[in-house]
């Protein structure tokens, strides 16, 4: 078990009179990481540039793609060593095994296998396309000997992964071309033992027959020669995988929407942008999977959801929609696709109970249906800057994922603004997606250019024991409670940082910093007052863990992360000169140490600390008006607003005819809104109890009248200075049950004449 810093914290002493023993609590273990060291380099040379570094499950070896001497491709990294040994790289004495777009790499857990994407055909036998495949080196084999050596290299250095089942034959693709055919994620697509490779179809192939549609998800076993699909059509009347009435086998999963084919994996475009060699420093391609490191669950963010997934029995959702999905491929081949999380749960047994079909259009926390997300019809993930590839612990049960899909009670500013955000599921059975479900970021304001408060989380990893989740980002406010932020924030937003969180202690760290304390820079362009000078990648980005999460590999164009980095990128940028680099830095381990016990007496004063949190209730007036009782936890300002799914009377645009308009009766188009109907504030003066009403909006007062009321998501909002914003959301009904006494007094009637007409009845003369 490591052993971290010890971080003291506050003792609240209870208030019993009299001297007494006094047990201090446990104290909070901090995660403390030591100096980076900077491996993108040999004895005589550093990279021209690093990319997508990954670190070996033993933590001495690092792959990386990159240019090394002016020679592009994967390389790998000896920390023991120092040494820099080609893996898959450009070789202009041979072309038989140059392969100067090698890129992507992962690695085992001891280092001997790396597996990458290339066009180059490295199997001329087996590889007969003209596209990218998938390759695994073993590095215990020599593919590039030294200039004094001669003769070929020796035979089985290089293994076509991306092959037809029971063969090593390598997929055709349609149409041949070479920027279309198979890619294998960085970091997150070879097993621990290197004998799994998952990888994702970017073209039509032949991966489960003739004309399987692009964008399947596959597995390649290295030692049986055998490939499996593992994005399979679901059977909702079975629960388990559809099975073809003509072939016998798992289908593959297609659909079309708005004349584009959308296959089982999530695409950033369509039609798919060919595979390039690697470019100035970015995220790589966002189509891959993840395997896990005992080979047992593969990840993927998916579409055709509705075709992989079981959803709600009336629930159709889009081809176009995306959400993260789950196989644990070695419960054979009827294990069924899983969702990690979504908009809808059927699975939740409750939701069985209650007969739900389809969710209603306004998403309530109280429903047993509902999922963890308030989805729209892109999905939980709608593009953008961030890794779509969900990532995965040894065993697969712990997967963290990016999502920019709002959660459910999230508050308007987060609704509008799609910043992806950082979450941790677990796949444990017996538990609903809400449970299993974490957010580890939360956005700390509702502004969309400021990017201290709102960047987006832009990439990720997960430690194998599923106890740490590392991520870059720009951020440096995090509000949210657990994890505890427990590293000074950097003053204002600049490079992308990387940060990690421990799930054992509670606590998020930023991990980077330049050699001299600050944070990481490089040059750049004239810096304008209030204008962020670097974009949303520069900096951090691919952090990998090794086994036992001690060691963290990452790249980085910050230029002072390591004094005497000399391929600091150019300020207006290159493409083939971003100054990137490999990095990897250690936690601190420390000795145990005896926790002292002290006596003494209570100090004077309260004694007692209250907890910074909100307490709330509600409950409906029968005048139509929604009372909330909030605990306050001290002196601050509440902002309370209701949110309701409303009609919306859109008019229609007529035509002028004459001296009348058509206009005038052309009938108004009605559709379906979410608004604010109800706002209010109030000010807490000291901790206690705060008594809120809130009342419809006149525009909306008479929806209280219906049968039912109006249901809304009510949120609350309080804040203070120094302290962090707390935010509580609950489901209100407004409903209107009594009448004022205008409404129960009839209105008085007027005589009638005896001609029918009211007036005054006329007397006789």
């Amino acid at each position: 078990m490591r052993r971290r810093a010890l971080v003291a914290i506050p003792l609240a002493l209870s208030a019993t009179l009299g001297t007494m023993l006094v047990a201090p609590p446990s104290p909070v273990s901090a995660d403390v990481f030591g100096p980076i060291s900077l491996i993108s380099e040999s004895a005589t040379q550093q990279v021209v540039y690093a990319h997508d570094p990954a670190i070996s499950g033993n933590g001495r070896y690092v792959a990386f793609d990159g240019s090394f001497g002016g020679t592009t491709g994967v390389w790998r990294k000896d920390l023991q060593t120092g040494s820099v040994e080609p893996v898959a790289v450009e070789d202009q004495t041979d072309p038989a095994v140059s392969a100067p777009d090698a890129e992507l790499p992962s690695i085992s857990e001891n280092g001997r296998y790396v597996s990458f994407t290339t066009s180059a055909r490295l199997d001329p036998l087996d590889d007969t396309n003209a596209g990218p495949d998938v390759y695994v080196r073993d590095m215990s084999i020599p593919a590039y000997p030294p200039a004094s050596q001669s003769g070929p290299a020796p035979a089985g250095s290089f293994t076509l992964a991306s092959a037809i089942d029971g063969s090593a034959q390598g997929l055709t693709y349609e149409p041949s071309s070479a920027g279309f055919g198979s890619i294998a994620s960085g970091r997150s697509a070879l097993s621990a033992d290197g004998r799994e490779v998952v990888f994702v179809t970017s073209a039509v192939s032949n991966l489960d027959g003739a004309g399987t549609p692009a964008l399947q998800v596959a597995v390649r076993d290295l030692s049986t020669d055998s490939t499996q699909l593992v994005s399979v059509a679901y059977d909702p009347a079975t629960g388990r995988p559809a099975i073809g009435h003509m072939t016998g086998r798992e289908q593959p999963v297609s659909g079309e929407e708005g004349g584009l084919a959308y296959g089982a994996v999530y695409s950033p475009t369509l039609p798919l942008a060919p595979f390039r060699a690697p470019v100035a420093y970015a995220l790589q391609s966002s189509i891959g999977a993840s395997i896990s490191a005992d080979g047992s669950t593969v990840a993927w963010m998916g579409q055709n959801v509705s075709e992989q997934a079981r959803t709600l029995s009336a629930e159709l959702l889009p081809a176009r929609y995306s959400e993260p999905l789950w196989r644990r491929i070695a419960d054979g081949p009827e294990a069924p696709t899983r969702r990690i999380t979504g908009g809808s749960d059927p699975a939740n047994p409750a939701c069985a109970a209650n007969g739900e079909t389809v969710l209603p259009p306004l998403a309530s926390a109280s429903d047993p249906c509902q999922g963890p997300f308030a989805i729209e019809a892109y999905g939980v993930w709608s593009g953008g800057t961030g890794n779509p590839v969900p990532q995965l612990s040894a065993d697969g049960a712990t997967v963290a994922f990016l999502a920019n899909a709002p959660p459910v009670g999230a508050t308007f500013g987060e609704i509008l603004n799609r910043s992806s955000d950082l979450y941790v599921a677990s796949m444990a059975n017996g538990l609903t997606r809400v449970q299993a479900q974490r957010p580890l970021t939360e956005l700390a304001s509702g502004k969309a250019q400021d990017p201290a408060t709102t960047a987006p989380i832009v990439d990720l990893g997960v430690s194998p024991d599923g106890s740490q989740v590392a991520f870059t980002t720009q951020r440096t406010v995090f509000p949210l409670d657990s994890p505890a932020y427990v590293t000074a924030p950097a003053a204002t937003a600049g490079m992308v940082e990387l940060f990690d969180v421990d799930l054992d202690n509670e606590t998020l760290t930023r991990v980077t910093s330049g050699f001299a304390g600050g944070a990481g820079e490089a040059p750049h362009g004239t810096e304008v007052p209030g204008q962020d000078p670097y974009i949303s990648t520069d900096g951090a980005l691919s952090p990998s863990f090794s086994t036992d999460g001690d060691t963290l590999a990452f790249s980085s164009t910050a230029a002072n992360l390591v004094y005497g980095d000399g391929n600091s990128p150019a300020k207006a940028g290159s493409q083939t000169f971003d100054g990137s680099d490999a990095f990897v830095v250690s936690r601190k381990l420390f000795a145990a140490q005896t926790t002292p016990q002290y006596i003494s007496s209570p100090p004077p004063g309260p004694p007692l600390i209250p907890a910074w949190r909100l307490g709330l209730s509600a409950f409906s007036r029968p005048d139509g008006t929604v009372v909330l009782e909030i605990q306050a936890p001290g002196s601050g300002a509440l902002r309370v607003g209701a949110q309701s799914a409303v009609d919306v009377a859109i008019p229609a645009r007529g035509r002028a005819h004459g001296k009348r308009t058509l206009a005038r009766r052309a009938r108004a188009r009605v559709t379906v809104l979410e608004r604010t109907v109800a706002t209010s504030s109030a000010r807490a003066h000291a901790a206690g109890l705060i008594v809120v009403a809130l009342k419809l909006a006149k525009r909306y007062s008479a929806l209280a009248l219906a049968r039912g009321g109006l249901s809304a998501m009510s949120s609350i909002a309080f804040s203070a200075p120094g302290r962090p914003t707390l935010r509580l959301s609950v489901a209100v009904t407004f409903r209107r049950t009594e009448r004022t006494r205008t409404e129960r007094t009839p209105p008085r009637r007027r005589a009638r004449t005896a001609h029918g007409g009211h007036g005054r009845k006329k007397g006789r003369r």
